[in-house]
């Protein structure tokens, strides 16, 4: 079996519902009843989802060859808010500053993503262009980054 046979993305549309679950994350986790399906533990999913909403504020390390971002700018950054994001795709070792910390824990990555959206909430842009997308606005990010939370959370499961 995959380890994306267990993904279950769910659909977010603002930052208020990545508020809600991440409160329900953290509820899951205070009572022994929250699990992943996937590669990496719920703390390094919130720890990676975070490092890419820090780095659309701050700028990224990696870049990729122009014909990358020329084809991904005229196939992808239309689809933003589509919800295209699929499991799977490997990063490879340039991008290492985007990979969860190493023995990241729950408490370190879900404080890292509140942080990161209190930025949001508090009205400052995240303007920086994407190392694949190219030039973005505050708002193709926000959907980009809902997309990849939808992603991402997809393998964090609450319950029994």
């Amino acid at each position: 079996m995959a380890a994306h046979d267990n993904w279950c993305p769910r659909d977010y549309r603002s930052v208020a519902d990545l508020r809600g679950e991440l409160d329900r994350f953290e509820d899951a986790q205070r009572g022994g009843t929250l699990r992943t399906t996937g590669r990496w533990d719920a703390g390094e999913i919130l720890d990676h989802c975070a490092k890419i909403t820090r780095c659309s504020f701050d700028g990224f390390e990696a870049s990729v060859p122009l014909a990358l971002r020329l084809f991904a700018s005229v196939v992808f950054k239309p689809r933003l808010g589509r919800s295209n994001m699929k499991p799977g795709i490997k990063l490879p070792k340039k991008a290492s500053s985007i990979l969860p910390s190493a023995g990241v824990s729950f408490d370190e990555g879900l404080a890292s993503m509140r942080a990161q959206l209190a930025r949001i909430e508090a009205g400052e842009r995240m303007t920086v262009p994407s190392p694949v997308l190219g030039k973005m606005r505050h708002e193709q990010w926000m959907l980009l980054h809902l997309d990849h939370c939808r992603l991402h959370f997809g393998f964090i499961q609450v319950g029994e």
